[in-house]
This record gives C-alpha cells, structure tokens and sequence, in this order.
C-alpha cells in the first residue's frame, strides 16, 4: 500500500490503480464516505489516499477526526512488510509527501498537535520524526515528560528545553554503551545520540566523545551512522571532525563499515550543514 509499485515485478500495485480509479471517478462526498466507513481497512486506506490526492485539507480532517483509531494493517514499503496501524499511514502519507500532495504548512502542523496529544502517541511510528523537529515550546514540555515515561524517543524534544534532569538522563542513557549485546540496546544508543543531536551540552561531551569512538570501532553500525556521526558533528569542533576523517579513511582503505560511513555523514551533514564539515561531506559522503 506505501509502495507505488510491486517490489519484483516494477508494476503499478493493484491498490494504487484502485486509488487512480477512484480518483477519477468518485465524488469528494463519495470519497470520504469510503475513507471513513469501507469496512475494508485496506480499502479505506486506498480511499483516503484519492481523498489526499483530490481535497488534501478534507483528508487532514479526516485524518484527526479518526486519530484514535488502532485497527491493525499490514502495509509495504515496497521491500517487506509490517504490522502497523491505520491512523499511523495515513498520518505518514500526508507528512512524508506534504509537498507531493500539496498539504498546507498549517495543516501539516494542526497533524503534529493532533499526534503530540493523541492517547495514543506511542502507537505512532511518525513520532520519531516529530520529535526531531519538535521547537521547544513550553506548552509542549509537560506532555513531553508525560511520554517519556512510556515513548523512549520523547528524550530528543525534550533536550531542547536544558533542563537539568534530562542531562542526567541523557547521560544515564549514554552509559548502557557498555552493554554487550548492541542489538537489544540500539534504540536506548540512538536516542541518547540523537538527543545530543538536539543538546549538544558540554557535561557529556567527552563521554559523547569515547561512545561514538567505541561505537565507530564496532563491526556493524545497525543503521546508526546517521546518530553516531550527528553527535559528533554537533559540538562542531575540531576533534570531531579528526575523528570523523580518521575513521571514514580507515574504512575506506579496509572496505569495512564505508557505505554505512558515508550514507550516515550525508544524512547527517544534510540535517545539520555546519561549514566545518563540508571538505568531509565532499571527501566522503555517499548521495541519493
């Protein structure tokens, strides 16, 4: 259903036809109507997208008006498939293609306040990315520390407010480093990492400075890059950028680890571009 076109055969999915027939034919009333009450999920899913593609402002409606709704889906991305829940696509197909399907600036923010306050908000997969870019408002921090409590992510935002125990917990999380077994504390790394990202603070900067080291050292990166290298990359100093060069050079003499080195400095050069770091970008990063 998120994928256009079938990952083996490169045809146009039978959903997306349906979607484009849809499209062409249905009324906007008609549209909704599908979106909202098919008792398909699938095919409320393939409604919503003609409704997203036709009235772009009705499907954000729709969309919030239905946030809480959990009903379980498998969907593709084109390569595999997972378990996900309704509200949670069709709040990925208006944020992750805003500019495709022309959704407004303020309709696109009205989704984000919507999910923040959902009571469903961990269930969202999409959060992950709203809490990247989430300003550091004082309305939002009360709900942030509420969610903490159950959405392990929530950290990032919370970085942005500077408070005390947050750099306690970020420093805490930045510890389970030691762990042994990597794979099973990945998540608890890259939120750490990435509310450095957000907080690039002073305390931990030589605990920053010895994890992504030790991590850089590791036979797999896990997809990670992108958090490994943004941390060091935030404290813009000459050190990160040393041990930046250092490690890419290694790897690309010794083949080991480069791809995922390079596609981490582009994704995160591209999120953070500080002058320092463009010979780096330019010298090693792998793009699009």
């Amino acid at each position: 259903m998120t994928s256009r076109k079938l990952p083996t055969k490169g045809k146009i999915s039978y959903q997306w036809k349906k979607s484009d027939s849809l499209i062409a034919h249905a009324s906007t009333k008609e549209l909704i109507a599908l979106a909202k009450n098919h008792k398909d999920k699938i095919q409320r899913l393939i409604a919503f997208r003609a409704l997203l593609t036709r009235e772009p402002h009705k499907a954000v409606n729709l969309a919030i008006s239905e946030i809480e709704d959990t009903t379980e889906v498998m969907v593709s991305d084109g390569c595999c498939g997972e378990q996900d829940i309704v509200s949670n696509v069709r709040i990925c197909m208006i944020q992750y293609e805003r500019n495709h399907y022309k959704v407004s600036v303020a309709d696109s923010m009205r989704i984000d306040s919507a999910l923040l306050f959902s009571n469903n908000t961990p269930k969202f997969y999409y959060m992950y990315n709203l809490y990247h870019r989430l300003p550091a408002k004082p309305e939002y921090e009360k709900r942030l520390e509420q969610l903490y409590g159950h959405d392990l992510y929530a950290l990032i935002a919370l970085a942005r407010h500077h408070r005390e125990n947050t750099k306690q917990e970020i420093i805490h999380l930045l510890m389970q480093t030691s762990k042994k077994d990597f794979w099973s504390y990945r998540d608890t790394i890259r939120t750490a990492l990435d509310a450095v990202i957000a907080w690039p603070s002073a305390s931990y900067k030589q605990q920053v400075r010895h994890v992504c080291q030790d991590l850089l050292n590791k036979p797999q990166l896990y997809g990670s890059g992108r958090s490994i290298l943004g941390a060091l990359m935030a404290y813009n100093d000459r050190w990160s950028y040393n041990l930046i060069d250092k490690t890419l050079s290694k790897a690309k003499q010794k083949d080991q680890n480069y791809f995922d080195y390079s596609w981490g400095l582009y994704e995160a050069y591209n999120d953070n571009p500080l002058p320092l770091f463009k010979p780096l970008y330019k010298k090693y990063a792998i793009e699009e």
